[in-house]
């Protein structure tokens, strides 16, 4: 993983780090205002808007913490909708984050079977695997890979990092 500086931004920023916050949270359909790389009134109230909306500090500040939320929103929506028979390169994803997420726990009968090939085939262990994934994380557990699941498997890649670590080191993959 390469590190990079991270700069807070806040009202009264200027820029191009301001321009990309302004795109992403349009992106998340947060915020329909200008992208001109100057963070005022408008832009603080979608930061806003986006805190409230994921737990975060509503501050209007993007520090590490809101960097980290908006990140791993990106990569969610990003994802492809997967279920049995979907041929798309998120399955090889999705089955090493499955099979990550038993290595993270320690405990394979908890989690999922790790007896399955990462073939980015979406066939029937993948979906029981899934299905399991889903009740251990209290979701609906109908083998189906939205948003919900996702945002959960997006935990797997965060596992035991602060949000500064997944910031840094771009954990998210995002640019």
């Amino acid at each position: 993983m390469t590190t990079t500086s991270f700069v807070v931004l806040k009202e009264g920023s200027k820029g191009a780090e301001v321009t990309k916050l302004q795109q992403r949270l349009k992106t998340l359909n947060a915020y329909t205002g200008a992208t001109d790389g100057s963070f005022g009134t408008q832009t603080k109230a979608a930061v806003i808007k986006f805190q409230q909306n994921n737990a975060v500090v509503a501050d209007g500040i993007v520090g590490y913490g809101t960097e980290f939320v908006l990140e791993r929103a990106l990569w969610v929506a990003q994802r492809a909708n997967l279920k049995e028979g979907t041929d798309h390169t998120d399955v090889k994803l999705l089955q090493s984050l499955l099979l990550q997420d038993v290595e993270n726990s320690g405990d394979a009968t908890a989690g999922v079977s790790i007896k399955y090939a990462v073939d980015g085939a979406f066939g029937s262990q993948t979906t029981t695997n899934v299905v399991r994934f889903q009740t251990k994380r209290q979701l609906k557990a109908d083998g189906v890979v939205g948003a919900a699941t996702w945002k959960a498997l997006s935990g797997v890649l965060a596992f035991d990092l602060s949000p500064e670590s997944i910031v840094a080191n771009k954990v998210f993959g995002l640019v």
